[in-house]
């Protein structure tokens, strides 16, 4: 796997880590009653979804795959995926400022009384598909051995969940100050959630589009 690839793969898994949603509902379940549960079950239909898309990826992958470049269908996949990640930047940019006061979503009010097994469905829907999706097809034009394509895919799910996994990790790395950083946690990501996830897709978009194009041009 050459360095572009790598480092696009690794801004994909991050920009899945720092999805302020994501993030943000992890925090709020795990400051709820009965939190720590509920927290584990959402990182846990967080992680099975990623996992399932790994291993069919994996066990569809070639023991001997074809070099990148006689795959110009992935080059496609990935500008597309660029390409709606574009598309819903823009939609997003024309609806109405919201104001702070209004900006988390009317669903995250219904966290503190949701069970574990709404927050494991949770975990599994809330991942940003169209990135990875362009995860699979940037493993799969590395032209990786099998192996080495299951280990490279474990390691992006271990950084694509680190944001929804880092309010469990606070609880046991500094339980007295957990719900304290928490309330930081979320003060922050309701004010500036919108703006950070804005950025950080627009950058994916245009690096999956730029790489999408560079594979169908050489």
């Amino acid at each position: 796997m050459d360095v572009a690839s790598l480092l696009t793969l690794l801004l994909l898994a991050l920009a899945l880590a720092v999805q302020p949603w994501s993030v943000l509902a992890a925090v709020l379940l795990v400051a709820s009653e009965g939190g720590v549960a509920k927290a584990m079950a959402y990182v846990a239909g967080w992680v099975l979804a990623l996992s399932a898309v790994a291993i069919a990826t994996v066990a569809l992958y070639p023991n001997k795959p074809k070099v990148a470049s006689s795959s110009p269908w992935v080059s496609w996949v990935q500008i597309a995926a660029g390409a709606a990640l574009g598309g819903w930047l823009l939609v997003r940019a024309r609806r109405p400022v919201v104001k702070k006061s209004e900006a988390q979503p009317k669903w995250m009010g219904r966290l503190d009384s949701m069970s574990p097994a709404p927050a494991f469905v949770l975990g599994a829907f809330l991942p940003n598909y169209a990135i990875v999706v362009a995860a699979v097809g940037n493993v799969i034009q590395a032209g990786l051995p099998q192996a080495r394509a299951a280990l490279v895919m474990s390691l992006f799910i271990v950084v694509a969940s680190a944001g929804v996994a880092a309010p469990l990790l606070l609880i046991v790395i500094r339980r007295d100050d957990a719900p304290a950083i928490h309330q930081r946690w979320r003060a922050w990501l309701v004010t500036n959630g919108q703006a950070l996830v804005r950025i950080v897709l627009a950058v994916v978009a245009v690096v999956l589009v730029a790489k999408g194009i560079v594979g169908l041009v050489s």
